[in-house]
């Protein structure tokens, strides 16, 4: 079965639940995780549903928002809006939106987002979205907007899905650029040595340190809640023999100073 029939069969009846039943499921999920809050992204630009979502369960749901397309004129005026739909940041996919980080065309949304306090996070690298272009996947023209836009705090998901070295060579010259654990990592297999996810924390931590690091499952159904990826990435950083007070970071600290959390 291709990427996209897993990915049907897995949202299969939920198109049935109303917005209450699966605000309802995730809470029990987050329940048997021991999780208190979780950050939700919406497929497209569903910016107004997610928002009656996290309406739902305040303190336990956040989000970031999204546009179609970042250098479309009207692109800036809608991350301006995120905010009073509560949103916590921006979400934006160079390999299926098909952009530059550094095209000059994204930069009022960058602007928008400096202006509304938003971070930026991007998903770099390889991908299960059908449509794509790795073309676009290369992390590094994130370097110029970083120093372009020191007041912003730029994400990169999945430790770069791939792009692991490029990662780790933009936090040799920024403060504002941090990256995230999320999802299985499986992007592994297609690099050469197939590093462990062990060796892969190590580099993170040497480069970024604990306080630029952020735990991510990438869980996509409440019923799947990717429990099994928050003990085994536990268990990797213990491993690694980092202190209490950088698991916590790593695990709660750092996500709540990026979404400004209470």
């Amino acid at each position: 079965m291709g990427s996209s029939g897993r990915v049907a069969r897995r949202f299969a009846g939920l198109e049935e639940l109303t917005m209450a039943d699966h605000a309802a499921r995730w809470k029990a999920a987050f329940d048997r995780a021991g999780i208190a809050t979780g950050v939700f992204i919406a497929i497209g630009e569903g910016n107004e549903d997610l928002a009656e979502f996290v309406r739902l369960a305040p303190d336990r749901f956040q989000a970031w928002g999204s546009v179609v397309d970042p250098t479309a004129p009207d692109a800036a005026s809608i991350v301006r809006r995120l905010r009073s739909w509560g949103l916590r940041g921006l979400k934006l996919y160079p390999p299926v939106q098909r952009f530059q980080a550094n095209d000059r065309a994204v930069y009022p949304v960058y602007e928008a987002a400096a202006e509304q306090g938003l971070p930026v996070l991007y998903h770099f690298g390889i991908t299960v979205a059908p449509i794509y272009d790795l073309t676009y996947a290369n992390p590094l023209p994130l370097s110029s907007v970083a120093r372009d836009f020191p007041e912003i705090t730029f994400g990169i998901a999945h430790c770069g899905a791939g792009f692991l070295r490029e990662a780790l060579f933009l936090a040799y010259h920024t403060e504002n650029i941090w990256t995230d654990t999320s999802g299985t990592n499986n992007w592994r297999e297609f690099t050469p040595g197939a590093p462990s996810l062990e060796q892969v924390f190590r580099d993170l931590l040497r480069a970024y340190g604990a306080q630029r690091i952020l735990f991510g499952t990438d869980s996509t159904a409440p019923d799947e809640y990717r429990e099994a990826i928050l003990k085994e990435q536990q268990q990797v950083f213990r491993s690694l023999e980092i202190s209490d007070a950088d698991m916590r970071a790593i695990f709660e600290d750092n996500a709540r100073r990026v979404l400004r959390l209470a």
